[in-house]
C-alpha cells in the first residue's frame, strides 16, 4: 500500500473512533512525523510516521523521532494498516 493510501485509511479510522488527527508539517524541520494524533479520552498526543509498505524511516526521520521521544513524546512509525491500528488502540484504549 502506498503511503498516501495508508494515511487516508488511518485518518478515516481515527475520525470513526473519535481521535483528532492533524497533518504535521514543519518546513524548517524536515523529518518530523506525518501525523499528530490526539486521544480525546485521555488528552494524550501521539506522533505517527507513516511509510509505504516495506519502507523504513530515513536517518533524518529517525533522528527527529528520537528528539521527540527524548522530550517525553509518544512516537511510533508503521508501514501497514494493521500495525497502525494496534498502535492507535494501545495509545487510546
Amino acid at each position: 500500500m502506498r503511503e498516501a493510501e495508508l494515511e487516508q485509511k488511518v485518518v478515516r479510522w481515527c475520525k470513526q473512533h473519535g481521535l483528532l488527527t492533524y497533518k504535521f508539517t514543519s518546513p524548517s524541520n524536515r523529518g518530523v512525523p506525518d501525523r499528530l494524533i490526539v486521544c480525546t479520552r485521555n488528552g494524550c498526543i501521539l506522533f505517527l510516521e507513516l511509510k509505504q509498505e516495506g519502507a523504513k524511516p530515513t536517518a533524518l526521520q529517525v533522528h527527529e523521532m528520537g528528539r521527540l521521544t527524548e522530550a517525553g513524546c509518544t512516537v511510533h512509525w508503521a508501514d501497514n494498516f494493521d500495525d497502525c491500528i494496534r498502535i492507535l488502540s494501545e495509545f487510546c484504549p
